[in-house]
């Protein structure tokens, strides 16, 4: 499956705990169903299009960054992992469709299939382009990481919230805090070791968006609503977005 995206929501709604399975592409990426209604659900936003729960939409959990395992491990040491099923380890991940590299996250590559379902299109990135995406405030916003690639840190307003977005090169990972804290505005800038310094307090923060020293040490910053994702998926489901491509 061609994907960058993952993201998490919360399934159960009304009370009422759903499951969801594989329907088909819409828009160029994966639209799924819930067992209990049939009801047809987008996998970029949690929105139910069509059947009984039409126009209901599930919460979004804060998930973790898109990142490499190492990174990962480094900043959650005591993580744990979903064991996969023994049924799937052996089978081929490409099933004779296309090859792994094809299906490389951010290639240049988008089968017809999922092309022909890709109604709104914006020709400013390339269709596979990788951007970290963020909503706030009703406003949508794209910063694609080939552009992010010299800037560690990214602070513009989005929707009316003040935005600090994170890039770390080295594991091609990004996130977007709320820059506020209490009566704090804060502005970050690059620190040593993979960790951001605000300039008001002197305080360090992990990639994590938590404070490990300085005055404003254990606290959190509010993690904002974003993820990676492919710009064709991004735009299709984002159209009125905007695109940073830099200072």
């Amino acid at each position: 499956m061609i994907c960058s995206s993952g993201i998490g929501f919360d399934p159960v709604l009304d009370g009422r705990r759903l499951t969801f399975g594989f329907q088909g592409i819409h828009q160029g990426v994966a639209l799924l169903y819930d067992h209990p209604t049939d009801s047809l659900w987008l996998h970029l936003t949690g929105e139910c299009i069509a059947g009984p729960l039409a126009g209901r939409t599930l919460a979004r959990l804060a998930t973790g960054r898109h990142t490499t395992w190492a990174d990962w491990r480094r900043w959650h040491p005591e993580t744990t992992v979903l064991a996969p099923e023994a049924r799937w380890m052996n089978q081929p991940l490409d099933q004779g469709y296309f090859s792994r590299e094809a299906a490389r996250s951010g290639a240049e590559f988008l089968p017809g299939g999922f092309r022909a379902t890709i109604h709104d299109r914006d020709e400013r990135l390339a269709p596979s382009a990788l951007v970290y995406g963020v909503r706030a405030g009703g406003v949508a916003r794209a910063y694609p990481l080939s552009r992010l690639a010299g800037h560690a840190v990214v602070e513009e307003d989005v929707g009316g919230v003040p935005v600090s977005l994170w890039f770390d090169l080295a594991s091609r990972s990004a996130v977007a805090y709320d820059r506020r804290l209490d009566a704090h505005r804060l502005s970050f800038l690059e620190d040593a070791g993979g960790r951001r310094r605000d300039r008001e307090t002197g305080s360090l923060w992990t990639l994590e968006g938590r404070c490990e020293s300085g005055p404003l040490a254990g606290r959190q910053l509010r993690r904002m609503d974003g993820l990676l994702a492919e710009w064709y998926g991004w735009y299709a489901h984002h159209p009125d977005t905007g695109l940073w491509l830099g200072p």
